[in-house]
């Protein structure tokens, strides 16, 4: 997981609920730009302070005083705190995202940009342990709708298939099965880690997400798994 802890701002996507409709069209008045700095003032408040002392030690009341509003301020802006955290939902999986395109899609072997994904999760969970487990608790919370999976959800899938495809043409991982299955194996190995975590808070899930991704690898790599496959140290 990513860490949360860089405030957000009117240039990056995360910040982009913060607004009322389409801020591009004209140029904000004086009133707006108030309505807007007010709402990103309590926003990112609440951040800090849900990654200080977690989601549910965290009250309206404390949000208001330290963003320095009323509690009725609060409310004309977000309708509960529940909402708060359904925006950093969006945010932290952007976040997410972008980190995935950036070591998925770089240079270096299959193996080699998987671990240094990894690794990155992993380190941004031990930045923000706190409030990642809460964005996640809320994401699982919301994941199904109406119409399927959440949309987030395919757009981190498909780089690990195009990862699987590029080990499977360059001799370096299995093509027995399809890159799609492959991938689902292997981000299922992962997000086990997580699931232990959610269920458990103690769970060191930094650790477990790299022993799970190594175990992945072992299971795609091209030959079968041997006492010689070279793992990571911890």
């Amino acid at each position: 997981m990513p860490s949360v802890e860089t405030a957000p701002s009117p240039e990056t996507p995360a910040a982009a609920p913060l607004t009322d409709g389409d801020a591009s069209a004209q140029p904000l008045g004086r009133r707006e730009r108030r309505k807007l700095e007010v709402r990103t003032r309590i926003y990112s408040v609440a951040r800090d302070l849900f990654s200080k002392q977690g989601f549910d030690a965290t009250t309206v009341d404390e949000i208001a005083a330290a963003a320095d509003v009323v509690p009725a301020t609060f409310f004309n802006h977000f309708q509960s705190k529940q909402a708060l955290l359904g925006l950093m939902t969006g945010e932290v999986f952007e976040t997410l995202h972008v980190m995935i395109s950036e070591h998925l899609e770089g240079e270096g072997s299959s193996a080699e940009k998987l671990r240094a994904f990894v690794s990155s999760a992993a380190e941004g969970i031990s930045a923000s342990r706190g409030i990642a487990r809460d964005v996640l608790l809320e994401f699982m919370r919301g994941d199904a709708t109406a119409k399927g999976p959440h949309p987030y959800l395919e757009r981190l899938f498909e780089p690990f298939v195009s990862l699987i495809e590029e080990g499977q043409q360059s001799g370096e991982m299995r093509d027995d099965y399809d890159a799609a299955f492959l991938a689902q194996m292997a981000v299922g190995m992962m997000n086990s880690a997580v699931t232990n975590w959610l269920a458990n808070p103690e769970f060191p899930v930094e650790t477990g997400l790299v022993d799970a991704a190594e175990f992945a690898l072992i299971s795609l790599r091209a030959e079968p798994a041997d006492a010689s496959f070279e793992r990571n140290a911890p």
